[in-house]
């Protein structure tokens, strides 16, 4: 059996399960606070001769660090991975046998170079209804926090919210545009007609708790019933769902800047400008100001921002 090896790219992300504990970390840094080791993800798949979606199969998977071993079995034969570092340099060595060999037996090996961290594959082989078989291999550094962080501080990164593209909804019924941020504190939307808006999860200063943050979507209530939806928002650096609540948004509601017909006047002069200057009139900067300017009658969202809180603005008893 002639094994190959192919780098290639990692199109999705796999769930893997362990299979022998860590005995050696292989360090690459260590500090006071963290230390940091590698560790390989394996996965061994099979495809029919077409490579089709619909003929996918996974035959097992697990992750390692130097000092564990891998294990697998599959109709082209017995797999064992060992991830191992030398002279800082992180390897795999694959060794695959016959499907009936005994583990006494020696086997053909291959040492595979992870030290890049890229992604690396292995053909197996073909089993006889002609399907192919291959290990996945994608290495990584983990780092191990040794000093506990400050509770506080984790709670911090919470305040901060992404939105995702998220769709805006005026009043339960009327789509009026997307917004998309990340890693602020203080969110503004300028709806035209309606309203000039800035929120936050901290307790803001002249601020109102006409906002709550439930299950990814925030809503935000005016007095007057006027309200405004928007979805797909996410929590922190890791993008979490927070479960629970609804927790209070703060909300800044003031009156709009623009009406529709002045933010309509707006681009249509815009427009003129840029069509008159050969440099700037491209094809598509003319679509894009064509398509605001046929837009049904506002209200939209005609800008949105970001930015980060101050100190100051922060109500004392937060």
């Amino acid at each position: 059996m002639t094994l190959k090896i192919i780098p290639t790219i990692v199109l999705g992300c796999l769930v893997l399960v362990g299979i022998t504990a860590t005995t050696n970390f292989g360090f690459a840094e260590e500090t006071e606070e963290q230390y940091k080791y590698y560790r390989v993800d394996a996965k061994v798949i099979s495809l029919d001769a077409n490579q089709s979606l619909a003929s996918y199969r996974p035959h097992g998977g697990g992750s390692g660090s130097p000092g564990s071993t891998l294990g697998y079995s599959t109709p082209v034969g017995k797999i064992t991975i060992v991830p191992t570092v030398e002279s800082d340099r992180f390897y795999a060595d694959v060794t695959i046998r016959a499907k009936n060999a005994s583990d006494a037996e020696v086997g053909e090996k291959q040492r595979l170079e992870l030290t890049s961290l890229r992604p690396t594959y292995l053909a197996l082989g073909t089993d006889e209804s002609g399907r192919d078989y291959q290990l996945n291999l994608t290495p990584s550094v983990v780092a191990v926090q040794l000093e506990p962080l400050s509770f506080q501080k984790a709670a911090e990164d919470l305040y901060r919210l992404k939105f995702h593209s998220s769709r805006i909804v005026l009043n339960d019924k009327q789509y009026i545009g997307q917004m998309l941020a990340s890693n602020a504190e203080v969110f503004s939307i300028e709806v035209c007609d309606i309203a000039s808006i800035e929120f936050s999860l901290h307790h803001l200063k002249d601020a109102e708790p006409w906002g709550r943050l439930q299950n990814g979507q925030i809503t935000l209530i005016h007095p007057d019933d006027t309200s405004i939806v928007i979805g797909n928002v996410t929590n922190g650096e890791s993008d979490q769902l927070i479960d629970g609540g609804p927790f209070v948004v703060w909300v800044r509601w003031g009156k709009p800047q623009q009406t529709a017909e002045e933010y309509r006047a707006v681009m249509s002069s815009y427009r003129d400008q840029v069509s008159s200057d050969p440099t700037i009139a491209t094809a598509g900067t003319l679509a894009i100001l064509d398509r605001e300017l046929a837009r049904e009658p506002g209200p939209w969202v005609i800008s949105s921002g970001a930015r980060a809180v101050r100190k100051r603005e922060i109500v004392a008893d937060e």
